[in-house]
Formats: C-alpha cells, structure tokens, sequence
C-alpha cells in the first residue's frame, strides 16, 4: 500500500537514473503531471507520456540522465519569502544550484527563482 505517490515517484526516477536506465514507469495524478512538467520546463527529463494499463493511468518518464538528487520535503514546509533563504541552504548544495520544488496559491507548482513579491507557500521537494 502506497502512503506517497509522489515520494514512490521520485525514489523511482532517481534509482533508473543511477542504474543507467532511459524510462521509467510511474503511477500517475495531478501533482505528479504538475511536477514533470515543471521538470521538463527546467531541462531534468526529456518527457513523458500517458499510458493505460489495467484501466489505470502511469506515466512512461524519458530520463535525461541529469538528476543527481530528488527527494521529497516531509512534512511540507510552509514558509514566508523572508525566510526561504533558510531552506535553500538546508536543502540545496550550493548557490544557484537546483531547485526548491515548491506550490504557491497563485502559481501552483513553482520553483524557488520563479516566485514574486512577498509570496510564500508550501516545499514540496527538491532536486539538484
């Protein structure tokens, strides 16, 4: 029994990349679709494409072979613009390097450098 998609998800794309492998087959919902779309956005997958198999939807993920590290924030952190500089170092390597995945209300899902104004939100993951 799953308790996080998205968490099986993200250990699933990360454990093909470092075996080497060029797809993999996810289960499928919304923020999972919000999330590979941003990822694609940023360059870290190539694609991906729906498929139905025993009346249930999965994604077939087309993995470029640059994700280092993808993990999921438990529990999601909110936080205030003001303050986002704290988890940036707590969760990223470095300056400028990857990215904070995050949901705001007025943008859904969203990366760090994307976010305007004194907007705050939810972290959901990171990836770098």
């Amino acid at each position: 029994m799953r308790h996080d998609l998205l968490a099986d998800v993200f250990s699933a794309m990360k454990n093909a990349e470092n075996s080497g492998k060029k797809e993999v087959i996810v289960g499928s919902s919304n923020l999972v679709a919000n999330i590979l779309n941003l990822l694609k956005e940023k360059g870290y997958i190539d694609g991906y494409e729906v498929l139905m198999m025993n009346n249930y939807a999965k994604y077939k993920i087309k993995l470029k072979g640059r994700i280092n590290e993808l993990k999921v924030v438990k529990p999601r952190l909110s936080f205030k613009k003001r303050n986002l500089i704290k988890y940036k170092s707590r969760y990223l390597p470095g300056k400028n390097v990857g990215y904070l995945i995050i949901s705001t209300p007025k943008k859904g899902i969203t990366t760090d450098r994307d976010i305007e104004g004194q907007e705050g939100g939810i972290i959901i993951g990171y990836i770098y």
